[in-house]
């Protein structure tokens, strides 16, 4: 999936801030003491969002046009973000999870200083016939 999404977002200037507003996002939102940093951040925070909707399995929303609600002080800007490596992010996050073993085993794998974390994922892929 080497999908390149854009979306839309409104961007206001009062009181020396620029404030960015994503339309197709709910708390989607920015702002920077500059056009330039506004704009970065709104990259950065369009990411942030999506990478969270892509941790949990949420559909992204598709794009809006409907640029009626915009006030006059206002103004339309795009951010594009690469969906792939915001996948693969959210996809490869560790995982906590919690096991139970004796603690006689436990003491002797500390003694060995046993990766755990390790030992579990190789059983696991194992398990499933997963290769890497």
């Amino acid at each position: 999936m080497q999908t390149l999404v854009t979306y839309p977002y409104i961007i206001t200037h009062e009181d020396d801030v620029f404030y960015v507003d994503f339309i197709d996002f709910e708390n989607c939102f920015t702002d920077g003491e500059t056009l330039e940093e506004a704009m970065i951040n709104a990259k950065d925070v369009l990411g942030g969002v999506l990478f969270t909707m892509i941790k949990q399995g949420k559909p992204l929303p598709e794009v809006s046009l409907d640029f009626d609600a915009i006030h006059e002080n206002a103004r339309v800007a795009y951010a594009n973000v690469w969906i792939a490596p915001i996948k693969q992010k959210a996809d490869l996050q560790a995982v906590k999870k919690t096991l139970t073993i004796p603690k006689w085993l436990n003491d002797e794998a500390e003694k060995r200083k046993v990766n755990f974390s390790n030992i579990l994922q190789t059983a696991i892929k194992e398990e499933l016939g997963i290769k890497s």
